[in-house]
């Protein structure tokens, strides 16, 4: 018992010293960023400046989960940036123009069109075994395209006056904090624990890990990495609102503009391979 035990014992602590290593060497390379950066400019280190990094910050995270969530199992989804260009573009619409909808039901269908779209990556992806790089990057010119048909290759603006709830998401300040940050832990909190403490977090890790081995298992692979798609897109739908109000404006040609690479470099940062 003891001899077999130790060799695991060996490991779990070089796994520890790995991670400590890489989480110590990132946090380092972390903090000569912002010394150097403040000692260039020092208003880097004012209250305008900090608040601007905390909301762009937890804006580009939320899809960066929902990307973590993709690549943990499996899969990989490029289309995030363009979505977020796409679906900002339609919370403007919805919210004005002729349609001028309440905007908790403008919220409602941006949610079910991102999570249409995300359904609809995973069946293809599962369904017709297509390789998600191909499907997602489909998606990626296509969302793009549309949204500068709809705009006519226009920026779409709104009045802050007319929208208060949309502006004070994306560019409100409570308790000195930015609430995309409030709405960053309110996400992030719920789906860590549903990752690590649920059967069907766990489902996800274990398919990523060996997709043949886990439906052998039983496993519903195809309905969880369709859901991981899903989810994926109503993050990027959150951030797209998100940053439509912080913003007040979505400029078709260059909202959301390589996104799906701060998401995936988010991830693997974050520990995910791919």
């Amino acid at each position: 018992m003891t001899e077999s035990s130790t060799p695991d014992k060996i490991q779990h602590v070089s796994r520890l010293s790995e991670v400590t290593l890489q989480v110590g060497v990132m946090f380092g390379v972390l903090t000569a960023v912002v010394m150097v950066t403040g000692w260039y400019d020092p208003n880097f280190f004012s209250a305008f400046s900090i608040r601007s990094v905390l909301r762009d910050t937890a804006i580009w995270s939320l899809f960066a989960l929902g990307q973590a969530v993709v690549i943990i199992s499996g899969g990989i989804d490029l289309s995030v940036g363009s979505l977020v260009c796409f679906l900002g573009v339609l919370t403007v619409v919805f919210s004005q123009s002729d349609l001028a909808l309440p905007f908790p039901l403008v919220m409602l269908l941006i949610m079910l069109i991102a999570a249409s779209i995300g359904v609809f990556h995973g069946l293809l992806i599962c369904k017709l075994d297509l390789q998600p790089f191909l499907v997602t990057l489909c998606s990626l010119l296509t969302f793009r395209g549309l949204a500068r048909v709809i705009t006519q290759d226009r920026t779409m603006s709104f009045n802050p006056a007319e929208l208060p709830i949309l502006r004070e998401l994306g560019a409100g300040i409570w308790w000195g904090i930015p609430v995309p940050v409030f709405v960053l832990v309110g996400v992030l909190v719920p789906l860590g624990l549903f990752m690590h403490f649920t059967v069907s977090g766990r489902y996800l890790f274990a398919i990523g890990s060996n997709i043949e081995a886990a439906r052998f298992s039983g496993v519903r692979v195809n309905l969880l990495r369709t859901c991981a798609y899903a989810l994926c897109s109503i993050l990027a739908a959150l951030a797209a609102i998100l940053e439509a109000g912080d913003v007040g404006s979505i400029p078709p040609s260059s909202a959301g503009l390589a996104y799906e690479m701060y998401g995936i470099t988010g991830a693997v940062l974050g520990g995910c391979a791919l």
